[in-house]
């Protein structure tokens, strides 16, 4: 082979020039954005397959936009003219290089336009041809030791036939030759360059990116290496980890394994235990009924024998033995259900590492809950709670006094009787009636362990109505009391209204004077309140028709209320109370009603009408609220005390007819827990009640 041909194979690699798609040298190469060539029937067929939208390049999978087609798809000519250059000198590899002209004598020279080898004499007649003028010939010597850019044939305008491409217009970014100046790429519209002086200026700036990608594609190589040793890693530390983990998998089983056995064992040996207990009641039960039975029978037996052979002085003389015989055998409780009963099941649990046990014994049919538990009673009322499955099976009663206890202890620790009763709706009742006050406690156990939700607390307290009446004797007995509540601040300083002497006094616990205050504002002060919100005094300036409000230091602040019947009007008021809120409630005495008022003298709502009927009042007295926001108001004229919520809603009466009340006016609810009693001053009975809630 030529030195020429062989430095150009050397140099390029064969699969340079081989397309990836059909493995053949290129046919006619088309080359991609993505500097991809392949054979124009592969491009073709690429783009079939994509409906001619577009085509995916098979090395780097990137899609390409075909606006036009694949005859947008240009046309690779450095590797056309490679495949045409190399297919030539493939076909002489092992000719004898003789001229192409004559094919006779010793190939001397080479054209390159031409691309032939020729002769002496024929390179004479190639030159004397009109055409070949300009061609460029070279010796063979010469040709064979050149590099392959200075052998290739020029390449000739597509536009004008005939012509080489000389030039270079940037503007349009393409080859053009001479004629292509003249015409399309005029030099007033357009900057062109010698082909030559542009090819040498990018082959120098392509030589710098070139560069740049050597270094990118040696970084590429150097991630590359550096991924493989990862994967190399990761599979090594999966290998040992792998085998870690299956060895600790079958360590754990083993010892899962052995906690499961022992834990079988455990329920094993608790049922067995259960049913050994089990029958051995049933055996005694048995045993004894058998006993009972056997002596029935006998005494049965003697006696018949006795009335039908024996005399009279027979009879007459084992008449005594006999009858005192049949008469404690009479008395034996022969109508028993078996002492046990036959429910036993095993409950298996999934999930062992959570609930650390393979499943549960039950010993009984029944999950009992306790429901409807009361968190108050009262004396002398029954106090029922509701007995119940927890998934809601039907409840046998019998069966459950067999095994079910019932324990009621008293907040002195003694154990009360507890009543059951079917409710013939698959639930039961626990009924229980106190007499003591104070905290109750309700215990269930079925098998000796408790139910759901036992024990439960019940507080017990007074029933509704009178619980104590005092009225003194000599010299401690009552006349006509008006009030039973003295205000007291934080500090434990008492607040009392002076009526007759237009002022609040502040004592101390021993009732030593501490100082007055108001004279200036109080015409005559009746009913006071200190808020618990703000800590502020309030006073019922009751000629005056108004709320005075003063600070604990006694500097008065302001005051609201006038005379009249609108809201935040008043009719000689009597009675005050703040709520825990800070709400003020007065006892609008002549206008028969109750009015709630901001702490700032706002008017929120009223409650009440002159009448006799459950929620009417006649000229109310006083009222008072407990912690629960309650309304307690005495209803002088209609002789009674009535019960309301916090919205004004009637709720109950707390006194009764029977309990004699006379014009009551101050009323007071203590703080005892869990309710407080209700102290009235009973007026014109000379007497203070106390009534339980």
């Amino acid at each position: 082979m030529a030195k020429a041909e062989s430095k150009i194979l050397e140099e390029i690699d064969e699969n340079f020039l081989v397309c990836t798609v059909c493995s053949e040298r290129y046919r006619n190469a088309k080359i991609l954005p993505c500097l991809h060539s392949f054979c124009e029937q592969c491009i073709h067929k690429l783009v079939q397959k994509s409906c001619g939208k577009n085509i995916p390049c098979p090395v780097c999978r990137r899609v390409h936009d075909l606006p036009e087609g694949a005859s947008s798809v240009q046309s690779n000519v450095f590797l056309n003219e490679l495949v045409v250059l190399l297919g030539k000198r493939d076909k002489k590899t092992n000719e004898v290089q003789k001229c192409e002209g004559c094919q006779r004598d010793p190939m001397t020279t080479h054209c390159i336009d031409c691309a032939v080898g020729l002769c002496d004499i024929c390179i004479s007649t190639h030159k004397r041809l009109p055409f070949s003028k300009s061609h460029k010939l070279m010796s063979l010597q010469t040709y064979k030791a050149a590099n392959t850019a200075a052998v290739q044939p020029p390449v000739y305008c597509g536009s004008h036939p005939g012509n080489q491409l000389k030039f270079y217009c940037d503007t349009c970014d393409v080859p053009i030759c001479l004629e292509c100046t003249a015409l399309n790429h005029k030099i007033t519209e357009h900057d062109y360059r010698y082909l030559n002086d542009a090819a040498s200026q990018y082959a120098t700036d392509l030589t710098k990116v070139t560069n740049m990608l050597a270094e990118k594609e040696k970084e590429a190589k150097e991630s590359k290496e550096n991924v493989q040793q990862m994967t190399e890693l990761l599979e090594n530390r999966f290998s040992e980890q792998e085998h870690k983990l299956n060895v600790h998998i079958e360590r754990v089983v083993a010892e899962i394994t052995a906690k499961i056995r022992k834990n079988g064992r455990e329920l094993l040996h608790r049922m067995n235990k259960t049913f050994s207990e089990r029958k051995q009641n049933l055996h005694a039960q048995m045993k004894e009924l058998e006993i009972a039975e056997n002596d029935m029978k006998h005494a049965r037996d003697f006696a018949t024998h006795l009335m039908n052979y024996g005399n009279a002085a027979q009879l007459m003389s084992a008449k005594k033995g006999m009858t005192s015989q049949i008469d404690e055998l009479l008395k034996l409780d022969t109508k028993q259900h078996p002492a046990e009963h036959d429910y036993m099941e095993f409950q298996s649990y999934d999930d062992f590492c959570e609930t650390k046990t393979v499943g549960e014994i039950r010993y009984n049919k029944y999950i009992l809950e306790m429901k409807d538990v009361p968190k108050y009673g009262k004396i002398d009322e029954d106090i029922s709670v509701t007995l119940a499955t927890s998934d809601g099976t039907l409840i046998n009663s019998m069966a459950l006094e067999l095994n079910t206890q019932f324990k009621m202890k008293t907040p002195f620790n003694t154990i009360e009787e507890v009543e059951m009763t079917d409710n013939e709706d698959g639930t039961c009742s626990l009924t229980y009636q106190a007499n003591v006050e104070g905290v109750h406690e309700l215990t269930v156990l079925m098998d000796n362990k408790s139910v759901q939700g036992s024990p439960v607390k019940i507080n017990v307290i007074p029933k509704k109505g009178l619980m104590g009446n005092y009225s003194g004797s000599g010299s401690s007995q009552f006349n006509y009391p008006e009030s039973v509540l003295i205000t007291k601040s934080q500090d434990g300083n008492y607040f009392i209204t002076d009526s007759d002497n237009k002022q609040v006094v502040v004592c101390n616990n021993n009732f030593e004077l501490i100082r007055c205050f108001g004279s200036e504002e109080l015409t005559y002060p009746v009913g006071i309140s200190i808020s618990p919100v703000n800590e502020r005094v309030y006073v019922v300036d009751q000629y005056s028709h108004c709320i005075r409000i003063y600070k604990q230091d006694g500097r008065y602040i302001n005051s609201f209320g006038s005379e009249g019947g609108e809201d935040c009007q008043f009719k000689y008021p009597w009675g005050i109370t703040t709520d825990n809120k800070g709400n003020v409630i007065v006892a609008d005495q002549n206008n028969h009603r109750i009015q709630v008022m901001t702490g700032e003298g706002e008017f929120l709502f009223k409650f009440g009408s002159c009448g006799n009927s459950d929620g009417q009042l006649q000229y109310p007295g006083s009222v008072a609220t407990d912690t629960d926001g309650y309304v307690y108001v005495s209803d002088c004229v209609n002789n009674r005390v009535q019960k309301y919520d916090s919205h004004g809603q009637f709720v109950c009466r707390i006194d009764s007819p029977g309990d004699g009340l006379r014009n009551p006016y101050g009323i007071c609810v203590t703080n005892d827990k869990p309710f407080g009693k209700v102290v009235v001053a009973d007026y014109s009975n000379h007497s203070i009640k106390v009534f339980a809630q």
